[in-house]
This record gives C-alpha cells, structure tokens and sequence, in this order.
C-alpha cells in the first residue's frame, strides 16, 4: 500500500451520530437517462449500490468527476451538462446513498469512503468507454468532501481538483463531538482533516459566491490559504449566493473552469 503523506482521518469516530446524518436529505428517484448519456452503479455495500451517469463530449476531452450538492441529484444535472460541455468536459456525476436511483441510506462516513469505490469503478468505465482524456475531480457543496478525500489520496489519478461552494471543514462535527465530552477526538479529527487538505499537490480551482449566506466567502478563504500547492487560484463570483452561483455567473464559471483545464491539461 501506497504511503500517503497525512495522517487519514478517522470519519467513523462519528458513525451513528446526529452528526453523521444531519447534513443529508435522501431525493430519491427514478432512473430517468438522457439521450446520449449513459448510466452505472457502483456496489458499495451488500444491497447497496451508487448510480452514477456520463455525459460524452469527445472521448479525447478532459472528464470531471463530480460530486453535487446536498438536495440535488444525478438527474438534476441534466440540463447543466451543456455548461460542463462548453467547458471542453466530459461530465461524469456520481449520486450519494439514498439519492436519485441510488440506494441505501446515507452518512457522512459511508460518504467519505464510497468514494473511494466510486473513483475506481469509474477508471474502470471510462477505459472500456474509450474515455483517454485526463481526469479532473469536482465537488460542490457537501460534495466538496468526496472531492477532497480522492484528490488527497489518490493524485496520480488527476490533473487537478474543482471546488464549487465548497464544505470544506470540519467545524460542525467537531463541535458536535466536543458537545458530548468527546472534546480530544473531535480536535485529533480536525487536525487530520487539515494535514489532508495541506497535502493536496494538485492544482486547484476554487469558485465561490461573494454573497453565499450557506457557506460564507470567508469559509472559502480559509480553505484556499491552507492549500499548499502553489497551483491554486481562487475564482469569486459577484453577488453570487450558494444556490444560484450557476445563474449570476454563468459565462464566469464556465470560463475558470475552461481556464483551469487549458492549463493543467498538458
């Protein structure tokens, strides 16, 4: 096994918790495919399986990998693809437990390490796909943490790393933990959760609302000054809030991200 640079953190310290599942709203629903996408599941527990769906531009362009938001589903993106597209991007997004055509339900641990199976279930579907571009890893929202956890991990898989609106941090859990005595595992928790995000050494792009009253710019900032890698640039979106980033600021944001792979691609 490959020695990683951090300390992992132990995300199960906080498994059958309030906080483990607070931050989630399962949507289920039904399977509904695209013309011209193409869907898969990805087994991560028994009974339990993640869809996941591909939306081809060329199979020589760049695919993100994409995690989305709490609330939001894999059949919401359809009508988003065409941004991803316009970007240069094939657009691959993978659901949680509970949500869309997935199953199971949902947690933060479970969440953190699904991706893992998601990441080599997908290297596996975009080589029989025909998929030769380089792969870049996306999160928005609560995504950002499955986006996090692959980028840290496994970097020889990607060219850099997407960050939309990003939840980032580990502050409410950890304040959950100190709320119930366990005051040492919550500080171990962030300790390690920042030493992961400092170990990034992909380029980064980090695009956030100036007016996000979910997650404010500052949250952003914070994040952005404990990257170390000194591919890092921060795209700020005016009068942008955390729901409606795609609506202000459309042309910005396909733009940075059209950017971002121009000059990481090579």
């Amino acid at each position: 096994m490959r020695q990683l640079p951090f300390e992992p953190p132990d995300y199960s310290v906080i498994e059958g918790t309030e906080a483990a599942y607070r931050s989630f709203v399962p949507r289920p629903e039904a399977q509904r495919t695209p013309p011209g996408a193409q869907d898969f599941f990805v087994p991560v527990a028994d009974g339990v399986e993640i869809g996941c769906r591909l939306h081809s531009h060329s199979p020589d362009a760049p695919t993100i990998l994409f995690f989305h938001g709490n609330g939001e589903t894999v059949n919401d993106y359809d009508d988003i693809t065409p941004m991803f597209k316009a970007a240069g991007a094939n657009f691959l997004i993978a659901d949680y437990r509970g949500y869309g055509f997935s199953t199971g339900m949902p947690s933060f641990p479970t969440m953190i390490s699904d991706a893992h199976a998601i990441l080599q279930r997908a290297l596996t579907f975009l080589e029989q796909g025909g998929c030769r571009g380089p792969l870049y890893i996306m999160g928005r929202s609560l995504g950002c943490h499955s986006a996090l956890e692959l980028a840290a991990h496994y970097p020889e898989h990607f060219k850099g790393l997407i960050t939309e609106s990003g939840a980032t941090s580990m502050g409410q859990m950890v304040e959950y933990l100190e709320s119930v005595g366990r005051s040492a595992e919550g500080q171990e928790l962030q300790r390690r959760h920042r030493a992961k995000i400092a170990a990034i050494t992909l380029p980064v792009l980090v695009i956030h609302g100036e007016w996000d009253d979910l997650i404010p710019l500052e949250r952003a900032v914070e994040f952005f000054e404990t990257l170390t890698t000194p591919q890092k640039h921060m795209e700020v979106i005016p009068q942008a809030g955390h729901n409606d980033i795609l609506w202000v600021g459309r042309q910005q944001y396909v733009a940075a991200v059209r950017d971002f792979v121009g000059r990481t691609v090579g």
